[in-house]
């Protein structure tokens, strides 16, 4: 049986609180990976139909930055952050709340 794709994965957003116009940047740290090595990191808002990937910065961080767009509806959501396998497993995911005002 194959072995599980887990790893450790630490995620933020800066700012934490946007309104439509801001950058925000989302930078996740992946370590202590088993079971395959991360090819990349991706995030989601499903219910708001966005998924993006994150850059390779080296070293395990993993970098995006996105302008929140005009029609973000104003309230907190989770955003999704979670690695894919270079055999495209994805491992667990982490979620990170931001607020639109």
């Amino acid at each position: 049986m194959a072995e599980e794709f887990t790893y450790k994965l630490e995620a933020s957003l800066n700012p934490t609180t946007a309104r439509v116009g801001t950058t925000v940047t989302l930078t996740a740290t992946v370590s202590d990976v088993v079971g395959g090595e991360v090819n990349a990191v991706q995030a989601s808002i499903p219910e708001y139909g966005w998924w993006g990937s994150l850059r390779n910065q080296g070293e395990g961080t993993w970098r995006a930055n996105e302008t929140v767009p005009y029609g973000a509806p104003p309230g907190r959501v989770n955003l999704r952050v979670y690695a894919v396998s270079k055999e495209g497993k994805r491992g667990p995911q982490t979620t990170v709340p931001i607020t639109l005002a």
